[in-house]
């Protein structure tokens, strides 16, 4: 049973399966809105630390980064997103969801890096820390703009 719906100057056909393909947007909706509060998360206790000067705050926003990058290896290891055949010249907003993710499990080696240096004490810790939070402000627009395409 599937009838055509007429949505915006687009043909849309529901089938029994559109529950479906919406219930695959939500679940793309919540795992990049966990992923973006967590980041602003890091963000904001990495900038409060600075702040205030303590180097815990700092480094709890380093640990959310990588239970970030962990959830987003799990993720990615698991295939928890079904990309669909790439069709026309448009990107699907499952593969860009994808490649962000890709981005985040990238972004757990800077965060290492960045605790390595800390404990051992080296003089570039200040830089990869800034650096740190350049590329967690990049990833949380990416993540934004990703959240604004239509589904």
């Amino acid at each position: 049973m599937s009838f055509i719906v007429f949505l915006f100057g687009r043909k849309l056909t529901f089938l029994s399966c559109t529950k479906y393909i919406q219930m695959i947007s939500n679940y793309l909706l919540s795992l990049t809105s966990i992923s973006q509060w967590g980041l602003f998360l890091g963000i904001a206790l990495i900038i409060f630390g600075w702040i205030e000067k303590r180097e815990k705050l700092i480094l709890a926003g380093q640990l959310v980064f990588i239970f970030l990058g962990i959830m987003a290896a799990w993720i990615i290891l698991n295939n928890q997103i079904y990309v669909p055949e790439i069709t026309d010249n448009n990107i699907p907003k499952q593969l860009k969801v994808l490649a962000y993710f890709k981005g985040v499990t990238a972004f757990i080696v800077l965060t290492v890096i960045s605790i390595l240096l800390k404990l051992f004490k080296l003089r570039f810790h200040k830089v990869s820390v800034f650096i740190l939070l350049f590329f967690a402000l990049v990833l949380f627009f990416m993540v934004f703009n990703i959240q604004q395409i239509a589904s």
